[in-house]
């Protein structure tokens, strides 16, 4: 007797049974309130969602896995039952349970494309390029002047604003780069018109390069400046565009390391952070992950590769919540056993508690204003 072929259980479908509330979407990244654990509808969610990647985890009840144990825990379900629910939904039988929430609207999700990732050295010379074609907005330089920067700084990190919403500017500025002799295929952010014409995505904010431990930037992270209902920061990324490509969550590595001068690294949450921290402390080397609960395999690699795994090499930043917010602390926990798995000792480096975050703190002591 010929065993039964097993059925790849995605995500997507997953979703369209469970009907979840989903409060954010960026790209293949949802955000939605978990039926567990957020009682209130109000606000962001706990449970984060990501398609292409077919996994979930939710901050507050410290539980994760793949789209066929998100069906079975929200369903009180082992997953061999999961399983065969979830078969019997794909052959069109008749579904016993009710789903775990009621449609707002038809759910539908769009898994983002990026099997079609150009290689980082074509990402690299792209966007180059691309940045030497804009400029900074005066609102966006007094942000980061603000937040410790000198202009000369963000003359060097290549800051720049994306809030070009001139469609022809926009397409004058790809034609520039394809006469350069680029490819804009396979490139976060950029696409094509159904005429054959490239474009990219305008934001109202600016973007902040990200890059990896030799210097190529990997990707653009955007810090929306404004209205921010969809989040501060976001990838540059045409991942929902037929044409376009998906960012993904890069880490960015910043500043030197000297083994003469100091063997270590810091962790910290996001570029924009990382950038500041290091250079507000000489700079040393800060390793800026999208999220703590986010891109703990990639800054495991990057650190490996650095030869560090004693303790007081490696240090873990974050914001001051830590204090006040289980989820916080339950990430932190787990990206300290991922290293911890790999051999490698972590610190969680602290700091003073007046302060929200490391780059406050240490921007208000360069100032003479804490000790």
């Amino acid at each position: 007797m010929m065993k039964h072929e097993l059925v790849d259980i995605r995500m997507d479908f997953v979703l369209n049974l469970l009907r979840l509330h989903v409060v954010k979407q960026h790209g293949n990244e949802l955000n939605t309130y978990c039926p567990k654990c957020d009682n209130k509808i109000k606000g962001e969610g706990h449970l984060y969602i990501n398609v292409y990647k077919n996994t979930f985890y939710c901050h507050k009840c410290g539980v994760g896995g793949n789209a066929l144990q998100l069906y079975a825990w929200l369903n009180n379900l082992d997953t061999k039952e999961a399983y065969r629910e979830i078969v019997q939904e794909l052959k069109g039988a008749k579904r016993a349970r009710k789903a775990v929430a009621e449609p707002t609207a038809t759910y539908n999700v769009n898994v983002v494309k990026t099997e079609n990732l150009a290689p980082v050295e074509q990402r690299d010379l792209v966007y180059r390029e691309f940045l030497n074609l804009l400029d900074l907005d005066d609102e966006h330089r007094e942000h980061l002047l603000g937040r410790g920067l000198t202009d000369t700084f963000t003359k060097f990190k290549m800051y720049k604003s994306l809030n070009i919403k001139d469609e022809k500017s926009r397409k004058e500025i790809c034609k520039k780069l394809i006469e350069k002799g680029l490819t804009l295929e396979g490139v976060p952010g950029f696409f094509r018109h159904s005429n054959g014409d490239w474009d990219f995505i305008p934001y109202n904010g600016f973007c902040i390069p990200v890059r990896d431990l030799e210097g190529r930037i990997q990707g653009l992270q955007v810090r929306i400046v404004g209205d921010t209902n969809g989040g501060k920061y976001r990838w540059f990324s045409s991942g929902n565009i037929p044409t376009g490509t998906g960012a993904k969550n890069f880490v960015h590595v910043v500043g030197t390391f000297n083994e003469e001068r100091y063997k270590r690294v810091f962790i910290i949450e996001g570029a924009l952070k990382a950038d500041i921290c290091s250079y507000l402390m000489d700079g040393e080397m800060f390793i800026g992950i999208p999220g703590i609960a986010n891109s703990h395999d990639q800054v495991v690699e990057v650190v490996k590769k650095l030869g560090l795994k004693y303790e007081g090499e490696v240090y873990v930043v974050v914001d001051n919540d830590y204090y006040d917010k289980k989820e916080v602390k339950n990430s932190f926990e787990r990206i300290k056993k991922k290293f911890n798995d790999n051999g490698i000792s972590i610190l969680r480096l602290g700091f003073n508690l007046n302060y929200k975050g490391f780059d406050d703190y240490l921007l208000a002591k360069v100032r003479g204003e804490c000790v």
